[in-house]
């Protein structure tokens, strides 16, 4: 557990989705990308066709270690390089990557479907008071805290890594004057790959010194996926497996298009090209999704067991699983008899979430979106799942065919405000939602992030030319498209 808990604060101070892509999934030209944070975006779509190549997105982030990039490769880097923030308040650690694999959608008017694949893993660790985090982040040299009666109510590690088929469908359900909205449907196949969980309630504890633990009656569960296997030096192995699971995302879009915004002057009007398509333009947009909302069936591995525990003077240094340790890790772990859980069924909830956003033009080609990105699970619990991170954004973006820019300023629940920054162009995007931390070599840094997205580019025709014959001599638009 030590080790597991330091590697995690690591990472966070050492290397770098949300919400994943903020400020290009919910743009006009996000196209498929954009089918996972609302399904119904895809009826009317700006692409006609829409092909994505490859992405990616990974975010690390807590709400008490930091660190400065100028340290870390300082050869003696330790716990007197972290910056520990002083708020008394539970301690938490994130993790998400995702990487996008090839998707296709269509567009017309009326409707919108695609196909997109994505390998997802998550991991959250929740719930750590401030005394225990401190111990942690010290390597367990605390020596002001030693003999010290401490108790940490509840503390909750699950992580979860799958695969997924999704297959959106989106329709248009009313036109009117000037108003249209759509709905949308993304179920999806799921194919779990990895999972875990460890649940510690109640527990009371003390550090004698940095090696040596007195556990108070403490209720411990833990378990993992049955493909997770370990030798005799408990290094783990992994294999594939066939872990079955099913989720969908569901939304709907509300757009307000004013007569007077259709009104184009001749200059203003944008030549046809493969995969784009002429739509009628909004003076404000509102969304509204419920993303990831499924389950994954799993095995329990062989250490997978649930009981009480209590221990004096734990020798954490020179073997965890001997003789001081609680018995039923000595039992489960070094002699090896298996959890009381082991084969029986694991099933892992999706991050489940809600989104609602606005969308306002300020003028052509500026807009300002305004996102709730919000995890939907109950804190405290042994639920067996992952979640998102709550994030709050205001994002304002110039974007074209060809171009775009965004800036996003966001507030994230591990208390972190930041200011973000991602470009578009052509078929590739990249952008991160802390920008600062990747230009200022001296920031205190609580988290990191980085995606990027490539399509696959369609070309324009040759100037002046459509499939319905030369524009300049009168020929139709190609209406294929729609």
């Amino acid at each position: 557990m030590r080790a597991l808990f330091i590697s995690l604060l690591l990472l966070i101070a050492t290397y770098s989705n949300a919400q994943d892509l903020l400020g290009y999934g919910h743009s006009n030209y996000a196209g498929i990308a954009g089918a996972s944070y609302n399904p119904a975006s895809l009826a009317d779509n700006r692409f006609s066709m829409d092909i994505l190549a490859i992405g990616a997105g990974i975010e690390v982030g807590n709400n008490y270690v930091g660190v400065k990039r100028s340290e870390i490769r300082n050869p003696n880097f330790g716990s007197s390089n972290l910056y520990l923030k002083t708020k008394d308040t539970k301690k938490a650690v994130f993790f998400r990557n995702e990487v996008l694999l090839p998707g296709v959608m269509f567009s017309n008017k009326e409707i919108g479907w695609g196909i997109d694949m994505k390998v997802r893993s998550y991991v959250n660790v929740d719930g750590v008071e401030t005394e225990l985090a401190h111990f942690l982040a010290l390597e367990l040299n605390d020596s002001p805290n030693f003999d010290k009666a401490l108790y940490n109510r509840h503390i909750g590690i699950t992580a979860l890594s799958w695969a997924e088929i999704g297959g959106t469908y989106a329709k248009t359900i009313w036109t009117g004057a000037e108003h249209f909205v759509a709905v949308g449907a993304r179920p999806k196949l799921l194919l779990g790959l990895a999972a875990a969980y460890v649940f510690i309630n109640d527990a009371g504890y003390a550090f004698r010194n940095d090696s040596t633990l007195d556990l108070v009656r403490g209720d411990f569960e833990f378990g993992h996926s049955d493909n997770f296997t370990f030798n005799g030096a408990y290094q783990p192995s992994w294999r594939m497996g066939f872990n079955p699971g099913f989720g969908i995302d569901f939304g709907i879009v509300y757009e307000y298009r004013p007569d007077e915004l259709q009104e184009e002057k001749k200059e203003d009007r944008e030549k046809q090209w493969p995969g784009y398509r002429m739509r009628p333009k909004y003076k404000y947009k509102i969304g509204v999704s419920i993303t990831d909302l499924g389950i994954i069936h799993f095995r329990n591995g062989e250490f997978s067991d649930h009981y009480t525990a209590d221990a004096s003077m734990w020798d954490l240094d020179d073997k965890t699983f001997d003789l001081t340790s609680p018995t039923p890790l000595y039992n489960t772990f070094e002699l090896r008899q298996g959890g009381a859980n082991a084969g029986k069924g694991l099933w892992m909830r999706l991050p489940l979430a809600l989104n609602v956003q606005y969308d306002y033009m300020i003028r052509k080609d500026v807009f300002v979106n305004a996102t709730a990105f919000s995890a939907l699970y109950f804190r405290n619990t042994d639920g067996r799942k992952v979640h998102e991170l709550t994030r709050l954004s205001i994002t304002p973006r110039w974007e074209r065919r060809w171009f775009a820019v965004w800036a996003p300023v966001s507030f994230s629940r591990l208390g972190i405000l930041s200011l973000g920054a991602g470009f578009r162009v052509g078929p590739f995007a990249i952008g991160t939602t802390d920008i600062l931390v990747w230009a200022l070599r001296r920031k205190t840094v609580y988290s990191a992030d980085l995606y990027f997205v490539l399509k696959v580019p369609l070309f324009p025709t040759k100037k002046g030319k459509a499939k319905g014959g030369d524009l300049k001599k009168g020929g139709k638009v190609d209406e294929c498209a729609d």
